[in-house]
């Protein structure tokens, strides 16, 4: 089972839970805004969070 992209960030990358959140919602607001522009970015949790496709879900719900 894969963890979250939160846990990720916490464990990796010592992020406290309110840096984790405040990173996770600006790449949402960026997912959302590519997808308003016809945009299907698969890799912008690689680009966020250097993490792979498989994330790709819990971003977008």
């Amino acid at each position: 089972m894969l963890k979250t992209i939160k846990q990720v960030l916490i464990t990796r990358d010592n992020m406290t839970s309110s840096e984790a959140d405040d990173l996770i919602a600006d790449a949402k607001k960026d997912l959302n805004e590519r997808l308003e522009d016809g945009e299907m970015p698969f890799d912008i949790c690689a680009e966020w969070f250097g993490l792979e496709e498989d994330y790709l879900e819990e971003l977008m719900f």
